[in-house]
Parts: structure tokens; C-alpha cells; sequence
């Protein structure tokens, strides 16, 4: 890669794994909600492969953002010592410190709630 490539993919990468955990999904979830091997996946957080837009829709969508969303903290870096700006509905989320049943249940709802909208 080159090394603004390298740079996104470290970024976009990172940003995959924070949503991921943010979610409580492990590698195997997502991979299997993307449509992508878990091999692919670690890859694209380890920043070793970038994926194709096709890819990118899928954990994107796997992951509940738009491709907008995805790329929010990976188009810059960040001061030291900054954190990564959670989305407001992950990080209600997340201080709910919910089971994973409940955050299965939760994105049936949401996907049902917005299935069709961009």
C-alpha cells in the first residue's frame, strides 16, 4: 500500500474494530454479517488489506452506520491522547452495558424500522 493508503487503511481499520466492539460483536459476527471470511475482516482492521466498496457497504451495514459513518474517524489523525467520537446511538449503547441477546433484538428492530432508506 501506498502510504496514504496505509494510512486510511490503519485508520478504517481502527475504526471497524471500535464499532465492532462497540457493538460487543466479535470478529466471527461481523465477518459473518458482512459476508466476508473472519481471515478478510482481521486483515482489514490489522490494515494489512483495504476492501472494495462492496466490502465497505457490508460492514457498514453489518456495523449499523452508513459508509459515511464509517469513515467519521478515519480521515484524520488524532491528537494525542484523543479518543474516538462514538455515534450518539452507540455510545448510549454502550453505557447500557447491554447483553448480547439484547443488542441482537435491538438491531432486528432498527433494521425493520429503516430497511429500504439509504
Amino acid at each position: 500500500m501506498r502510504a496514504s493508503a496505509a494510512t486510511l487503511g490503519t485508520q478504517l481499520g481502527q475504526r471497524i474494530r471500535e464499532l465492532r466492539g462497540a457493538l460487543s460483536f466479535t470478529q466471527e459476527e461481523l465477518a459473518q454479517r458482512a459476508g466476508i471470511s473472519v481471515s478478510f475482516l482481521s486483515m482489514i482492521e490489522r490494515a494489512e488489506r483495504l476492501p472494495h466498496l462492496k466490502t465497505l457497504a457490508g460492514l457498514a451495514n453489518a456495523l449499523g452506520v452508513t459508509l459515511s459513518q464509517l469513515f467519521l474517524d478515519a480521515n484524520g489523525p488524532r491528537a494525542k491522547g484523543e479518543q474516538a467520537q462514538d455515534l450518539p446511538l452507540i455510545a448510549y449503547l454502550r453505557n447500557l452495558r447491554l447483553h448480547r441477546s439484547d443488542v441482537d433484538a435491538l438491531l432486528t428492530v432498527a433494521k425493520a424500522m429503516f430497511d429500504g432508506r439509504p
